[in-house]
């Protein structure tokens, strides 16, 4: 006998696909790169206002999505609930499979310099070094045949 459970799943709206949302003293955008990867951008501050909904428009926003590229740049402030809305998107793109990298100014890689000390977390750069890293595991997948 199978095992019945519930299993969240986030399938963004084609007529969403350029959405942005307001949340606190932020905003997050998404924009679909390609078929397979999408960007969320991020701009203002992400504190214990809204950093678990940074965390969720994330999960909705990659859905369908097979890479990720998470642009923290434009961020003036990174309180500790964004380093759990990190967590929380690692181990969402974890069980989807989702390749993903974070671009940080200032304010996100001085607290992952304090939380992800081991540098567990997918941090590029710049611009060019994170498409870098994508590209790279999506010539990886390619290689990968499915078994079958």
């Amino acid at each position: 006998m199978a095992n019945v459970g519930t299993v969240r799943i986030y399938r963004p709206d084609p007529a969403f696909a350029d959405e942005m949302q307001r949340c606190g003293r932020a905003t997050f955008s998404v924009r679909r790169l390609s078929s397979t990867r999408v960007a969320v951008a991020v701009m203002g501050d992400i504190d214990a206002t809204n950093g678990r909904a940074l965390g969720y428009y994330v999960e909705r926003h990659t859905g369908i999505s097979r890479q990720l590229m998470l642009d923290l740049r434009a961020v003036d402030f990174f309180g500790g609930k964004g380093f759990t809305a990190l967590y929380y998107i690692a181990v969402h793109c974890t069980r989807n499979d989702v390749d993903w990298t974070i671009i940080g100014g200032h304010p996100v890689r001085r607290l992952l310099s304090i939380c992800d000390v081991g540098g567990e977390l997918p941090l590029a750069d710049d611009l060019p070094a994170a498409l870098a890293r994508l590209d790279r595991l999506a010539r990886c997948r390619q290689r990968v045949a499915p078994a079958g």
